[in-house]
């Protein structure tokens, strides 16, 4: 590809503000960074573009993650499998959500929420580890859990409790947040979890 063909394929890739959007051609968003110990620096991103590889002409989102050192220098460099660790097909303007928590405690986990609207909706919780390998679980019955609780309408992954399970909580910046929290299993399944269950939050995260 010569300059100008480089420059007129960075000028079509117009980035949407914020944390969601419609999946469409060469757009992205991406999630609030999160600093994790010794000052490493997290960030979500998705991109959308049509999926012609196939013919199938659907919308593709291509979600990784950037991890920045301290120093600057990026993270993934020389990393097998690269920080891209997830993408989807689907319909044009389904909705695109990206919500990054944070760190655990030792700096080696990184967990965030992947959402997807339209007719085959879903909620991702992932587990990325900074050696690369990652570990995605669509969560079963999202809505429905949410609506049970009446209490916002997405999750965050709060911290983590026995044998690493995933502790899942409304992501609301109100009360409720803190009175509604559920033990996730590799199969999907969310538990209710009793206020008295303990776990280990994430890296700097706040007390609610």
């Amino acid at each position: 590809m010569d300059v100008r063909k480089l420059i007129l394929a960075l000028l079509s890739l117009h980035c949407v503000q914020g944390q969601s959007m419609d999946c469409a051609d060469r757009v992205a968003t991406e999630s609030k960074s999160r600093s994790g110990p010794e000052g490493v620096v997290a960030v979500l991103t998705v991109r959308s573009e049509d999926d012609h590889s196939k013919e199938s002409h659907e919308c593709m989102a291509n979600y990784s993650l950037r991890i920045t050192l301290p120093d600057g220098r990026d993270a993934a460099a020389g990393l097998i499998p690269p920080m891209g660790f997830f993408a989807t097909i689907g319909d044009w303007g389904r909705r695109l959500s990206v919500h990054l928590d944070g760190f655990s405690a030792d700096g080696q986990h990184i967990f965030g929420v992947i959402s997807e609207g339209g007719p085959a909706s879903f909620v991702t919780v992932f587990d990325f580890k900074r050696d690369g390998s990652h570990v995605e679980v669509t969560v079963r019955q999202a809505a429905s859990h949410l609506r049970a609780a009446k209490c916002g309408t997405s999750f965050a992954v709060a911290g983590t409790a026995d044998k690493g399970a995933i502790v899942l909580e409304p992501n609301t910046a109100d009360r409720c947040r803190s009175d509604h929290r559920w033990l996730l299993d590799q199969s999907g399944k969310l538990t209710e979890m009793a206020a008295d269950h303990t776990f280990t939050r994430l890296y700097n995260s706040v007390a609610h």
